[in-house]
Order: C-alpha cells, then sequence, then structure tokens
C-alpha cells in the first residue's frame, strides 16, 4: 500500500529572503534572535546555507506583537516562544493563551538572579555606580544582603551584567525601530539617541572606568560596546564595515542626548564623540 498520501504534508523550506518578505524583519535581527536562543535553530543545507519554515515565522510575529502589545523583555519572550509554537497559529496570538504562558513565571515572579539584574540596571542608571551599594539592590530586589553572593561575586561583576543587558536592551529595540530597510547613519543616531539615553550613564561609568585602566573594565567595555556597534551597524547604510557605521551612529547619539541634556545652551556644531570600535575593526 502506497504511503505517498499518509500523514501531514511537509512544511515548505524557506530562505531567509522569504522570511524577511513575510515579516519585514532584517537578516541582521534574524540572526540576532537566533544567537539569542528566541528562535528555533533552522535546518543546515550546506555550509553557509540554512532554509526555515512556518515555525521560524510565526516566532518572528510573536516577538514583535509581544514587544508592542504586552511590552515583555526579550528575555521573558525566551522563556515562553516554545510553549507558544506549540499552539496552532490562532492561539499563539490569544493574549488569553500568552496569560496562560506568563501566568506560572509572573506568579513565581523574576528569580532572585534577575531581579538583582534588574534592580542594578535601575539603580545605576539612576545613580551612578559609586552611589550604589550592595544593599540598596538588594533592598530593591527584595533579597536579602546574604544571599547576593550566591548569584553576583561583586558589585561589578553585577555592573558588567548590568551594562550588558541594557546594551542588549538597546540594540533589540533599534532593530524593532528601524524595520527591514537598512537606515542611514543620521538616522540611525537620532533614533538610538531616543532609546540609548536612559541607559547612558551606566555605559558613560563604564567607559570611564575603562579609560582608568580598572582591572577588568577594558575588557568588559570592548566586549559590550564592540557587540553592539556590530549589531547596529549590520541594520546602517553607507560606506564603510558594520563596526565602523555602528560606532558612527552610536558617538552621534551620545552627542544627541549631550546637546539635549545641555538645553539652551548655543552650540555651533555637533560634539565628537568617539566610540570604541571592537577588536580588530579598522578605523
Amino acid at each position: 500500500m502506497s504511503r505517498s498520501g499518509s500523514g501531514p504534508p511537509r512544511p515548505r523550506a524557506l530562505t531567509i529572503a522569504d522570511l524577511v518578505a513575510e515579516t519585514d524583519v532584517p537578516p541582521a535581527t534574524v540572526h540576532y534572535y537566533l544567537r539569542h536562543g528566541l528562535l528555533p535553530q533552522p535546518k543546515r543545507v550546506a555550509a553557509n546555507r540554512f532554509t526555515y519554515d512556518r515555525r521560524h515565522v510565526q516566532a518572528l510575529k510573536l516577538i514583535r506583537t509581544l514587544r508592542e502589545r504586552r511590552g515583555l523583555s526579550l528575555d521573558m519572550i525566551r522563556r515562553i516562544m516554545p510553549e507558544l509554537l506549540r499552539l496552532e497559529a490562532e492561539d499563539a496570538f490569544s493574549p488569553v493563551m500568552w496569560d496562560k504562558a506568563l501566568g506560572p513565571r509572573m506568579s513565581r515572579r523574576r528569580t532572585p538572579s534577575a531581579r538583582l539584574l534588574d534592580a542594578a540596571k535601575d539603580a545605576f542608571a539612576k545613580r551612578g555606580y559609586a552611589d550604589v551599594n550592595v544593599d540598596d539592590i538588594c533592598h530593591a530586589a527584595r533579597i536579602a544582603k546574604g544571599s547576593f553572593y550566591r548569584h553576583y561575586r561583586s558589585k561589578e561583576e553585577l555592573f558588567f551584567a548590568a551594562a550588558a543587558a541594557l546594551a542588549t536592551d538597546v540594540t533589540a529595540r533599534f532593530a524593532d525601530v528601524v524595520g527591514p530597510q537598512p537606515v542611514g547613519v543620521e538616522q540611525a543616531g537620532a533614533v538610538l539617541g531616543r532609546l540609548i539615553e536612559p541607559a547612558l550613564p551606566v555605559f558613560l561609568d563604564l567607559f570611564a572606568r575603562a579609560l582608568q585602566r580598572r582591572p577588568g573594565y577594558p575588557a568588559s567595555a570592548e566586549s559590550i560596546f564592540g557587540q553592539a556597534v556590530l549589531e547596529i551597524g549590520r541594520l546602517i547604510a553607507g560606506d564603510g564595515s558594520a563596526a565602523e557605521l555602528g560606532s558612527r551612529a552610536v558617538g552621534g547619539a551620545i552627542a544627541d542626548v549631550f546637546r539635549s541634556a545641555l538645553g539652551s545652551a548655543d552650540l555651533t556644531s555637533r560634539p565628537v564623540v568617539l566610540v570604541p570600535l571592537p577588536r580588530g575593526a579598522t578605523p
């Protein structure tokens, strides 16, 4: 008996171009989501060629919808995505099913480590590294100080984690805002200025301490800033490498924030802000 008609039809393989056409998510953002575990792994069909399927289309649309309608972090979306992808498409986009998937996680609240990270991001951004201590962070996270060192070895380690998380947040939001078509450096800088401003005190603290050659800071700054400018640069159109374009856009964004902060000051030219390139990039 022939088995040619048995079983569900095999889903059509999709290329990265198909994903972009169906979802308006640029390739760089797709790759970013893959690296951070928000999408199922694609099927490798050649050394540098992969295929995708309807799960990837659904996941990309879900990410955008959940961020826009629920304001969920990428970390939370990553945790509930497998459960949503097991549902039929109509159910996956149902707010009732979102609540069902989120319920157990929200009822347990965040893990102690995640609560410490959230509290640290807020405290360091509002008050600066020097004016925040472990007691402050533990109080905000509602965690006993004695438990802090089960999750982070020091205030510095938590500061590095907070800076990296804020950079990831800015990069992901930038990818969501600019959409599928690469933007120019000036437009990218304007968008980044709005996104980066709340986190800028943390980045400036990290950069300043790296310039002072404090142990651990140069390597952390290079890793955090280097990855961010590369991710951003891949979404920018222009002459130069992704690292160069990203560095120019981030530098312009920081300059715009400075100009805004100075308010009525009569600035005749845009201040120059230098953003370190990733190791190996050509200046």
